[in-house]
């Protein structure tokens, strides 16, 4: 399963949204090199090779040189690249044709893949990127190592991000803010598909997939299941009914977890529709969070209305790699036949059928009336705590509470767990066990996740 294919186009920027998700198949100017081409080379001991591991956990690949910082994202400009280089120049010790292999969790973590591109632009021509990571290798029986070692750093000089702070973490920078609209978030290379239904007509991203295809609703999916565009809708809804509680109630079908639901905002509605609103929406399904963007579309009629929702929605560590392309692609969804949405049928009713319409789909939406109190108040949250979870879920940052009284600080996705010290410097790990203070004459404090 290492080689699993997620439909993920391969690229040659570093990856600056969330870690952890789906990984491409292979990598610009590299190679992918699997479980058992990996442990015949370091059993061999013939081909010249250095290992890194860029997870930075105490259990590693045996031999492997702790190096997390290499998984920065930035550019290939920044000081990270710059002490790159001269790691990779001690451990090669200049030659540039020496294998160099990076691994870090498994196939849906990135940090491996930067550390790779980071090497790659750095001019050597054998960089293996062990895509399944350590889980795979693991899962082969394959033995490893355990215990604390110092990141590799470049000599002679200050210790690079991801050495200056206490052994077993990763120093980190805080996250600059950027301009709104500001964001590096790229779309799937590739031509996006045209296909068309029955009743539907959509575009389809590499690699996904059609789910559900029927009169009401079209679904289309990620490789990997945990990502989807949708549009479903009903004609004859009763006129003046709140878009917000349609939408709540086509997406209680799909049976979520504290389904939210944010405050509404016009938009541009779809192909057929005279007016629409959208909003962002966030549930859990399978302990798994997610979170979108969703709109519904109303075209009035003479007695009734015809509503449609379309929506783009994703796991949340993944949603910030989504978020600039999936709305847009969701959009490309419309009805193309007169009988979507039994708007055809409803046409040839009259009045009283409309309204016995209307009682067929009432048991469906008496049970979520007693919760739709609570959608409401939680629609009503501040603008401040609606922008701060933008910031938060388009932006891919995590915002922490600082230990020592400075207002709040926002931090890369790279590490689940943060500390700081009162000199302003900040280390992450993913290790919820460990702790700076051992060891080391500072002090350290554990930095809380928060809201606003």
């Amino acid at each position: 399963m290492e080689r699993q294919d997620f439909g993920v186009p391969p690229t040659m920027q570093l990856h600056a949204g969330a870690m952890h998700g789906p990984t491409p198949a292979s990598i610009p100017g590299g190679q992918v090199i699997t479980t058992q081409g990996l442990a015949a080379l370091i059993q061999g001991r013939q081909a010249p090779h250095v290992v890194f591991d860029v997870l930075g956990q105490r259990e590693t690949l045996p031999g492997a040189v702790p190096a997390p910082w290499l998984a920065q994202p930035g550019s290939f400009d920044d000081q990270v690249q710059g002490q790159a280089r001269a790691l990779l120049r001690q451990q090669t010790q200049g030659r540039n044709d020496v294998a160099l292999v990076f691994y870090c969790l498994s196939r849906e973590c990135w940090m491996s893949y930067n550390a790779a591109l980071r090497a790659i632009n750095a001019g050597y021509t054998n960089v293996l990127w062990y895509r399944g990571g350590i889980e795979a290798w693991k899962a082969a029986g394959l033995p490893t190592q355990t215990g604390r070692q110092q990141d590799a750093s470049q000599p002679g000089t200050s210790p690079p991000p991801g050495d200056a702070g206490p052994r077993g973490f990763v120093a980190v920078q805080p996250v600059a803010r950027t301009p709104a609209g500001g964001g590096d978030r790229q779309r799937p290379a590739g031509q996006l598909r045209i296909g068309q239904s029955r009743f539907f007509s959509f575009a389809l991203p590499p690699g996904w997939r059609v789910g559900e295809d029927g009169q009401f609703a079209l679904t289309l999916l990620a490789p990997d299941g945990q990502a989807m565009t949708l549009m479903l809708g009903n004609a004859g809804v009763a006129p003046n009914y709140p878009p917000t509680r349609f939408a709540y109630e086509k997406l209680s079908a799909m049976q979520p977890q504290n389904l939210r639901i944010g405050q509404q905002r016009p938009a541009r509605p779809a192909a057929g529709f005279q007016q629409a609103v959208e909003f962002e929406i966030s549930y859990q399904a399978r302990g798994i969070p997610y979170r979108g963007l969703a709109k519904v579309s109303v075209a009035p009629a003479y007695d009734s209305q015809t509503m449609a929702l379309t929506a783009a929605i994703s796991a949340e560590d993944q949603w910030p790699s989504y978020a600039s392309w999936l709305p847009a692609s969701a959009e490309q969804i419309s009805a193309n036949n007169g009988a979507a949405f039994g708007m055809r049928g409803i046409m040839q009713q009259n009045l009283q059928n409309s309204a016995a319409f209307g009682e067929a789909q009432r048991q469906y939406r008496d049970w979520s009336q007693k919760n739709w109190q609570g959608v409401t108040d939680q629609r009503n949250e501040s603008q401040d705590r609606r922008n701060f979870a933008v910031r938060e879920n388009l932006g891919g940052v995590q915002t922490f509470a600082n230990p020592f009284g400075s207002p709040p600080v926002e931090m890369p996705m790279t590490y689940k767990h943060y500390w700081a010290d009162r000199n302003g410097g900040y280390v992450g790990t993913n290790d919820p066990g460990a702790d700076p203070n051992v060891g080391s004459t500072g002090e350290w404090r554990r930095m809380d996740r928060t809201g606003r």
